[in-house]
């Protein structure tokens, strides 16, 4: 395995340590991927090249997607100008421009992809066979170590090692990866339960829409129709034994199958979660992160709807959105209200929203002409899985999330159609697969 590493590029390299270690290194695994971000921006032949042939081709499958992401930059950089220059903290403005430079990760994607078109499901298999092994190791000791860069690097909740999260993007990727799914049984019942107990019902909603499409688009609607089993029968034994869990470090309430049942209920109305036997102070936190994302964005379109210029072009980077949430959240230094619709739209305004939708658009297009030439849906279902997770989170804004995220688009659609070796110009035939897609 080490030889098989050591005879990679290295700019693999770099992304193999960086998506490798960001299941131990959590939101810290944000710096280690803005440090492969600076040296990309250097790299002519992966990003520069790539772009500027993208751009000037329209037959080029990256074109829609080459245009949406340079508008984007521009317009992110005019927003740090116009931030700054009517009293916003510059420091604020650059860390926000960031959400318009994750999206050149794709290039350097395209660039591993193509190369290594195996890299994917070892990263997924990876995954899915970590979070058997260091689930119960970070619920017996893990979790009492309380390792942390906080203090040491700027940003909130970089603890090391910390606790495993959602299962369900890794769920999802062995279903769109896999052909037979007999040899990760215990992954699966793993991530279920991983997936149930960190009661994020955004995270419910992506895997619960994302499995449909997926059925949909392959018809495996048996494979679809056993992994919801497998839930039922998760929560079916969970209730007949009534099992009771303690929360997910930083997770509200206790875990259990009802409670489960009435979190997702307390999304509409604290009543509807008591009807299912929880009690009312239960039923009122599971309802209060709604309320208070709620009241946040209610709040922001109050403020950016207040003038013309700020509902064209939003209240600026560097603009602290969190003062519209409570005085405790601004000192936190909260720059994400938890929905990517407002935090491009408080900040930006309709055109930077519109922009930001171009961009997306382009990506979905070009992911979906993937999946019409090689069948293939992993990057088709996981970036739609993130989509809907950041209309309810912070999964496309922050690093920590967007640079895996385009990495592993780019890496989906690399093997594809994209010999990195070889340039298309006008005069050079463009190979059958490529021409397949434009």
């Amino acid at each position: 395995m080490l030889q098989k590493f050591l005879r990679l590029d290295h700019w693999s390299k770099m992304v193999v340590l960086f998506l490798w270690s960001g299941s131990f290194l959590g939101k810290a695994s944000a710096y280690v991927g803005l440090a492969i971000g600076g040296l990309l921006i250097f790299s002519v032949r992966i990003l520069w090249d790539r772009w500027y042939l993208a751009l000037t081709r329209r037959s080029d499958p990256l074109n829609g997607v080459a245009w949406a992401l340079l508008v984007s930059l521009l317009y992110g950089f005019a927003q740090v100008i116009y931030g700054t220059l009517i009293g916003n903290p510059l420091f604020t403005a650059l860390q926000i421009l960031v959400f318009n430079l994750c999206p050149v990760y794709l290039f350097l994607g395209l660039w591993v992809g193509s190369r290594y078109p195996g890299m994917i499901r070892k990263f997924i298999r990876f995954s899915a066979w970590l979070a058997v092994i260091y689930t119960p190791l970070y619920f017996i000791f893990l979790k009492n170590l309380n390792l942390t860069l906080t203090g040491i690097l700027p940003g909130t909740g970089l603890d090391l090692l910390s606790n495993p999260g959602s299962g369900s993007m890794t769920l999802l990727a062995l279903l769109t990866l896999e052909r037979s799914l007999a040899q990760f049984w215990l992954p699966i019942v793993v991530l279920i339960c991983l997936t149930i107990g960190y009661q994020n019902r955004a995270d419910w909603l992506g895997l619960g829409l994302c499995l449909l499409l997926w059925a949909k688009l392959t018809n495996r609607i048996g494979r679809f129709l056993a992994i919801a089993g497998c839930i039922f029968g998760v929560l079916l034994v969970a209730s007949l034994i009534d099992l009771k869990l303690p929360p997910f470090p930083g997770r509200p309430g206790e875990l259990s199958a009802r409670g489960t049942i009435a979190r997702m209920a307390g999304s509409i109305s604290p009543e509807m979660a008591s009807e299912f036997g929880v009690d009312a102070a239960t039923a009122r936190l599971d309802y209060g992160t709604v309320y208070w994302r709620k009241h946040w964005w209610a709040a922001i379109r109050n403020e950016v709807s207040k003038e013309n210029k700020t509902i064209i072009f939003g209240l600026g980077y560097g603009y602290p959105l969190a003062k519209l949430a409570s005085r405790d959240l601004e000192k936190e230094g909260t720059r994400s209200p938890h929905s990517i619709f407002y935090f491009t739209f408080g900040y930006s305004g309709i055109v930077g929203f519109a922009i930001f939708a171009w961009l997306e658009i382009s990506v979905i297009h070009l992911l979906w002409r993937v999946y019409k030439v090689s069948g293939a849906t992993f990057g088709l279902i996981f970036f739609i899985y993130t989509l809907i997770g950041a209309f309810f989170g912070n999964s496309i804004e922050t690093p920590q999330g967007a640079i895996p995220l385009y990495l592993l688009c780019g890496m989906a659609i690399g093997p594809i159609f994209l010999q990195t070796d070889e340039v298309y110009d006008d005069e050079q035939p463009v190979p059958a697969h490529v021409a397949e897609l434009v």
